[in-house]
């Protein structure tokens, strides 16, 4: 049986999982584990994967390590390029006659970065997204600078 909404799974652990046991365990619930698509390796190493990038940490006395999850580069880029996108040259120049058409236009351009940003944040909020998010916020800035 496939599911085809049911491709992306993530297995970590801290003792090595050999994939053909994984592979057995998802025969059992009617699964089948696609080798081609599969990496097996180390969070020491680093990986993406739908958007995240897993990396270990290994604590300064080497007693113990934990996963860091952090939002890819590429979902940044591309929250940024959405953002630059919105159309705000024709609301500026209509704005410069109207400072009532001025409010109204930034009112638009905001809630417009509002509806590409909040997704990402609640795709990503369980992550460590503070670095993205603060160069999709200077991003963000330099869009409403523009009415300025």
């Amino acid at each position: 049986m496939k599911f085809p909404w049911a491709t992306h799974l993530v297995v970590l652990s801290k003792e090595w999982i050999d994939p053909d046991r994984v592979g057995a365990i998802l025969a059992d619930l009617g699964l089948e584990l696609n080798k081609e698509k599969t990496y097996v390796g180390t969070a020491g190493n680093g990986f993406e994967f739908v958007g995240f990038y897993f990396q270990e940490i290994v604590e300064e006395n080497g007693a113990g390590s934990i996963i860091k999850i952090i939002p890819t580069e590429g979902s940044i880029e591309k929250i940024i390029e959405s953002i630059e996108s919105i159309e705000s040259a024709i609301c500026i120049e209509n704005a410069r006659f109207d400072n009532g058409y001025q409010a109204q236009a930034l009112d638009n351009v905001i809630k417009n970065i509002y509806r590409v940003v909040n997704p990402w944040v609640n795709y990503y909020k369980h992550t460590e997204y503070a670095a993205g998010l603060e160069r999709i916020e200077q991003n963000f800035n330099k869009k409403i600078k523009e009415f300025i």
